[in-house]
């Protein structure tokens, strides 16, 4: 081959393997066994997968999941559920939380890279989240290193899971795509605006409890987790004594306030058990489930 045909085909247009449509070296991407795809169809793609780790069918099926995904956030996230957006004013990017829905997405001021649609995640697929700074050494002794960038850094299960410790964390649900760690740049130039990826932990702090077990110096109370701890035993005595109950006489012989009791009890029971965590798994199921 000369070098005017390496150089075709090397840099030469190339056909989507999706739509069909010539694509040039600047506007596609090489995904597994070879192919190719063009940004227009790449634009459908989570812009946080690498589409060379996946085939054409797996990229088929991962579009139909982001176009449910889109139609998810435009039919319900969109309209239901307080939010709360850490900072309130984007610098480069932040975390929108929606407690009522057990959903959170992430936003940026402005977006130029792949992946156009809206995508949103449930608090169960989160494994691990930390505070992180980019700073680069002192170009003097005596100076401070130079601020490039920081924010918080996500990682969700299914993907790598080194030095992540799960044994406090149940209830969890791997996400079906994602395998790489989410950097959420706060910003690239002020180490102070940065800094409010901290109360964004906070908000993962008290989403998955870790200070429910905590009280206050002249709180003599129960802390939050005993008393859910308390109520999951109360409701799986209950729970048993219903189950009894059906088993003996029959299923007919529970009333509906005894069914409505039920699943509350065996709700208690999931949450004793997830600390706390299948309560936003029911609401982001009820979310999904709304979808037409």
């Amino acid at each position: 081959m000369g070098l005017g045909g390496f150089f075709k085909d090397k840099f030469g247009k190339k056909t989507c393997a999706l739509c069909g449509n010539e694509c040039g070296v600047m506007s596609r991407t090489k995904i597994k066994n070879g192919d190719f795809l063009c940004d227009g169809c790449g634009d459908k793609c989570s812009r946080y997968i690498r589409l060379s780790e996946l085939t054409l069918d797996e990229i088929k099926g991962h579009i139909e999941y982001m176009k449910r995904q889109n139609k998810l956030f435009e039919e319900v996230y969109s309209k239901e559920g307080k939010k709360e957006l850490f900072p309130s004013t984007l610098k480069e990017a932040g975390i929108e939380f929606c407690d009522d829905l057990g959903m959170f997405r992430i936003k940026y001021r402005s977006y130029t890279g792949r992946g156009k649609m809206n995508e949103l995640f449930r608090y169960d697929q989160v494994a691990s989240y930390e505070e992180y700074y980019d700073e680069s050494p002192a170009s003097e002794p005596g100076k401070n290193p130079e601020f490039k960038g920081g924010g918080l850094k996500i990682k969700l299960l299914g993907g790598n899971m080194n030095n992540i410790n799960m044994d406090n964390k149940k209830g969890l649900r791997p996400h079906p795509y994602i395998k790489q760690e989410i950097k959420v740049c706060f910003s690239k130039n002020n180490r102070r605006d940065a800094e409010y990826a901290h109360n964004a932990k906070c908000h993962f702090d008290y989403i998955f409890g870790i200070h429910d077990s905590s009280k206050g110096l002249f709180d003599f109370g129960m802390s939050k987790e005993e008393k859910r701890q308390l109520q999951g035993a109360v409701g799986m005595a209950q729970t048993f004594g219903t189950v009894f109950k059906a088993m003996k006489n029959g299923e007919d012989s529970i009333t509906d306030e005894e069914k409505a009791k039920l699943e509350k009890n065996i709700n208690a029971v999931e949450d004793a058990n997830t600390g706390g965590m299948a309560v936003y798994t029911r609401r982001a199921d009820e979310a999904e489930a709304k979808l037409s």
